[in-house]
């Protein structure tokens, strides 16, 4: 889950005392749900409620594919701390285990880096977006934005990169990853030259769903090596999956 960068909110005065006990309670919330806390920028009442929070995070819940915890209310994963000038908004747990308190986290062998690190937020928006299962961009620039060297924006002072979706992640959360080597075009030459990454599956004949990288992978764990689909057992059995007259 994003947490929103600090804000100072003002409900009584600016005095140094009043600076400082907002600190101090920033600092008190943090330590005691331990996860990161961010200042909202206006104090909120004892009866807030997700249908006020709505009325200006309203962004949230609009969009093609909706997150079913919308409907849930904004507390199934953010808790409201209040002090005497401020309020504090913080996660319900730490953002890497947060998503997993629903959907629980897989014991299959082969983890995908993100999902094994709990950083499903470099991938899905916790709130909605206009792909399906909230992702932040569609399949295939989704896994060519980490997978393809030349669709990353490098910064290797600060040992991050940006994704094309407009995402900076770090190079521990990019750690493990393999780069694959395609075409200019972007098309073709994986995991052979030549085999095709986007577009009509003309081995399977007309009809067939195109191709894109969940045709041979899964997005989060598998019991195969590369999270090939784990009902296929091994790399022979993919490809003859749709080359089943041969090559």
């Amino acid at each position: 889950m994003k947490v929103l960068g600090e804000a100072r909110s003002r409900g009584g005065g600016n005095s140094k005392a009043t600076n400082f006990l907002a600190g101090f309670l920033g600092c008190f919330a943090v330590l005691c749900a331990g996860a990161q806390a961010s200042q909202h920028p206006v104090p909120l009442g004892k009866t807030t409620d997700a249908a006020q929070c709505v009325q200006c995070h309203a962004d949230k819940a609009k969009g093609k594919h909706v997150h079913s915890a919308i409907a849930m209310g904004c507390t199934t994963c953010h808790v409201v701390k209040r002090g005497k000038d401020a309020t504090f908004i913080n996660l319900v747990s730490p953002a890497k285990e947060l998503c997993f308190s629903c959907h629980e986290k897989s014991g299959e062998k082969v983890l995908h880096g993100p999902y094994a690190q709990g950083n499903c937020t470099v991938c899905h928006s916790p709130h909605s977006s206009n792909w399906p299962n909230q992702t932040l961009a569609p399949t295939q620039e989704l896994c060519m934005g980490c997978h393809v060297r030349s669709r990353l924006k490098v910064n290797a002072k600060n040992r991050t990169a940006k994704v094309p979706w407009g995402l900076t992640v770090t190079f521990d959360q990019l750690k493990g990853g393999q780069y694959i080597g395609l075409n200019k075009a972007l098309h073709a030459n994986h995991p052979i030259e030549g085999h095709p990454v986007v577009g009509p599956n003309t081995a399977m004949g007309k009809g067939a769903a195109e191709i894109n990288c969940l045709t041979c992978h899964q997005p989060h764990h598998s019991e195969s090596a590369n999270l090939l689909p784990a009902k296929l057992g091994n790399e022979t059995a993919l490809c003859e999956s749709c080359h089943k007259g041969g090559f």
